[in-house]
């Protein structure tokens, strides 16, 4: 097993695409004396998937639980995207001497993609999007030929609210049905036509 000094951590943090198998085996140490460390997390995560260890799987979802920035995972996820040019890098020491707002600049690119989708949705919005039917039932009235007095319609609510409405007539209909809908209730529905009738 390598050892993993300052010197060569800084260079795999500047070429972290350069890592071998030893280095990131040892990197797992690192990890685990300091979990929070996330560089040296990522740093693991690219040799693991460069060498495709069976530990890569498990190592990813304890990274992205901790990420702060998942883009970065997407892009080790896609090794062959991953590019570190040397006005862009993102663990880069010179970097870090910067404030954290610059930092925050280098490190998003959600930027691009917000500008992007504010244009969508203003292009959406400006345009005209009505939708116009040609069917000839497009303003015709269905609720004609509805009728709640249909036995498939009929609850045990909407016969309480018929009583509750004092129309008793379409309470007692709706008890009937059921009652015989619901046989095992049958002489529930019973006492409540009963009641409905003292009340009538």
């Amino acid at each position: 097993m390598v050892e993993i000094s300052k010197e060569l951590f800084n260079t795999l943090v500047m070429n972290p695409k350069k890592i071998s198998l030893d280095q990131s085996i040892s990197l797992k140490k690192i990890v685990k004396k300091y979990p929070f460390f996330q560089t040296a997390r990522v740093i693991e995560l690219i040799g693991l998937k460069k060498f495709k260890n069976i530990r890569f799987k498990k190592a990813l979802k304890k990274t992205a639980i901790q990420s702060s920035n998942r883009t970065t995972l997407y892009e080790i996820i896609e090794l062959d995207n991953i590019t570190i040019s040397e006005e862009n890098k993102m663990f880069s020491l010179n970097k870090s001497k910067n404030s954290f707002l610059n930092w925050l600049k280098v490190s998003d690119k959600s930027d691009i993609l917000k500008n992007n989708q504010d244009s969508i949705i203003e292009n959406f919005l400006n345009s005209d999007h009505r939708i116009i039917s040609n069917n000839e039932n497009y303003n015709k009235d269905f609720s004609e030929n509805f009728s709640p007095e249909k036995k498939e319609y009929m609850t045990e609510t909407l016969a309480k609210t018929y009583f509750d409405q004092k129309k008793y007539h379409e309470a007692i209909k709706a008890y009937e049905v059921l009652s015989l809908k619901y046989p095992e209730k049958i002489s529930l529905f019973a006492d409540q036509i009963k009641t409905i009738k003292n009340k009538i």
